[in-house]
């Protein structure tokens, strides 16, 4: 009997694990075959929310916001991590004040996702915003724009500003990684004439691999449930005219309700939810599938 005391210590994780995690998934995806509106009783309505959504009435809906999640992937991963690489290198040269950096690029990453998404919006207001401003200031009229109000600029500034606040985060794991470099190997590589830039390019980097697909996965899974700073900067409706419309904000739509809902239903957003889950499942299967042979290899 003692030997299965260990499970006891792991009754409290299972519970709390269960509770918030498993029961929540499971009764979405039980919901995502029933039309409910959130009160009364649940008709089961077997795949037709599915159909609804790829391809019935929601379906231009659905797919513009899931592309928009897939650049919003593509640009935030750009953004995070070639800027955190060069950083994070430079940060690791222990050149004479860059240590301060270390602060400024992380701080704003201690800043709530909604404060910051707040606080961009005050200064982007196209009237009396600071960054406006500063454009008419210098002579460079004609790049003060609506930047939230303008469907060509809305998702690009919403990518931007996401980059910018969990930059630090990547140049801190990319730091950290590279001071993990043996630094013998390093050394010996000096001995034998090589640059700082063939050391980066051909000892450093080629250790950051996996740091960088683990990122990459993280980035990943994070775009696909991003909601809360396309809330606090343009709200549920995704706009200026869905321009800025993700699976997250078209989740909240149909299983809330509110200003721009075109259908509203409990059923429906499990629908989206379960997709969501679907699209990035398999993502994450592959990721763990090629960290497993790594490991094989020894690499």
């Amino acid at each position: 009997m003692r030997k299965y005391s260990f499970l006891w210590m792991l009754l409290p994780a299972f519970i709390l694990y269960s509770l918030f995690i498993a029961y929540p998934f499971f009764s979405s995806l039980g919901l995502s075959f029933y039309e409910w509106p959130g009160i009364g009783p649940k008709k089961f309505i077997g795949l037709a929310n599915y159909k609804n959504i790829l391809t019935g009435f929601m379906s231009s809906e659905f797919y513009n916001a899931l592309w928009h999640n897939v650049v919003f992937f593509i640009w935030s991963l750009i953004l995070s991590v070639v800027p955190g690489l060069f950083f994070a290198f430079l940060l690791s040269a222990n050149i004479k004040g860059t240590g301060w950096l270390k602060v400024v690029f992380f701080f704003p990453n201690t800043l709530a996702i909604v404060v910051v998404g707040f606080l961009w919006g005050l200064l982007l207001n196209p009237q009396w915003g600071l960054i406006n401003q500063l454009f008419r200031l210098v002579g460079l009229d004609f790049l003060a724009k609506p930047w939230l109000g303008d469907t060509k600029t809305a998702l690009p500034t919403i990518i931007f500003v996401t980059a910018w606040r969990g930059l630090g985060f990547y140049i801190l794991i990319y730091l950290a990684a590279i001071l993990g470099v043996d630094r013998e190997m390093i050394e010996a590589a000096r001995i034998d004439g090589a640059s700082e830039l063939q050391i980066a390019g051909r000892i450093i980097l080629p250790h950051l691999y996996p740091i960088i697909a683990t990122t990459s996965m993280l980035k990943f899974i994070w775009t696909f449930n991003i909601f809360d700073i396309v809330y606090a900067m343009e709200g549920t409706q995704g706009g200026p005219a869905g321009s800025t419309d993700v699976l997250g904000t078209l989740f909240y739509r149909i299983a809330f309700g509110g200003l721009g809902a075109s259908q509203v239903g409990m059923g429906l957003g499990a629908t989206v939810v379960t997709l969501i889950f679907l699209i990035v499942l398999p993502v994450s299967i592959f990721y763990v599938f090629i960290v497993e042979k790594r490991v094989e290899k020894g690499q």
